[in-house]
């Protein structure tokens, strides 16, 4: 169903181009009257306004994403940490001959997990954090 407002623009629409052929036919240009110089600026500065508004929406997005993820990783870096330290406990009571090398891989996943925890903030501005995202000159 369309509504006499989109029967009239349709309309309105079809004119505008069959007078812009003429025009374009007679070797003349077409000149916009005031009333369409300001719709056509209302329109520019809405379209505009409108297209940042989805970018900082997407950049919302995008960190809240970026937020998740990185929780997400703490977590099973925690976990498998205390799992590591349960079994490295279990062998040592248990008098296991492997109980060093547990403990070795204990403490190298604990060096992991603190650099990680050192280059989190390189890391995610190199995958494409909050800063920049714009366009440069």
């Amino acid at each position: 169903m369309q509504t006499p407002l989109f029967t009239s623009l349709r309309r309105g629409v079809t004119t505008a181009a069959a007078h812009g052929l003429n025009l374009l036919a007679a070797g003349q240009t077409y000149q916009p009257s005031k009333l369409e110089q300001r719709g056509y600026a209302l329109l520019t500065v809405l379209t505009l306004s409108t297209g940042a508004a989805r970018a900082q929406s997407a950049e919302a997005a995008l960190t809240q994403v970026k937020e998740k993820v990185i929780g997400i990783v703490q977590v099973i870096f925690a976990i498998i940490l205390i799992i590591g330290l349960i079994r490295v406990v279990m062998k040592f009571i248990q008098g296991s001959p492997d109980a060093l090398g547990s403990l070795g891989w204990l403490v190298g996943g604990v060096l992991l997990w603190f650099g990680f925890q050192l280059f989190k903030d390189d890391l995610v501005s190199a995958v494409g954090g909050s800063e920049g995202g714009g366009l440069t000159n």
